[in-house]
């Protein structure tokens, strides 16, 4: 995934790892919180500031592994929080909480991505009709049927997936 930084690049160094909470010191100025940071050699294990320590430090959550991320270990902010595609172009299509395609399709680039943190649409612009969402699965139709537009998750045992 590549994000473009805006401006001046601003990197810093991995001051502590306990876990996937990573604090990072800055020469320059604190990135904002909810910005992304990029840490380690390659820039592979992806961080997002949540905290203001003090005036050079941040305190981040890792989201993804932090495994091989050390004191020292270099950290550029990206100067932009999470982002994903939105529009009628991700329709049908699956996604990681990086915007990342995980449907074995083609990536999305270009268009409209918004950051992951966008504040809810107002209740008083939201329908208020329902629909269930037929999926064809009986089980789950009959037994927790969905809303179209809703939000659900579903969840299985380990080994119960199929492969495509």
């Amino acid at each position: 995934m590549t994000l473009p930084n805006e401006g001046v690049s601003n990197s810093g160094i991995v001051e502590a790892v306990r876990g996937s909470v990573v604090d990072v010191r800055f020469a320059g100025p604190n990135p904002s919180i909810l910005h992304v940071l990029r840490a380690g050699d390659e820039g592979q294990t992806i961080l997002e500031v949540v905290s203001h320590l003090d005036a050079h430090t941040v305190r981040s959550i890792a989201l993804t592994a932090t495994r091989g991320l050390a004191r020292g270990s270099a950290v550029v902010d990206t100067h932009q929080p999470l982002k994903v595609p939105v529009g009628e172009r991700v329709l049908g299509r699956m996604f990681d909480v990086f915007g990342q395609t995980i449907d074995r399709k083609e990536a999305v680039e270009g268009g409209e991505w918004r950051s992951i943190h966008a504040r809810p649409i107002p209740l008083t612009r939201r329908a208020t009709s329902s629909e269930v969402f037929a999926t064809g699965i009986k089980a789950i139709d009959v037994l927790a049927p969905l809303e179209r537009g809703g939000k659900s998750g579903l969840f299985g045992g380990a080994g119960v997936a199929r492969r495509c």
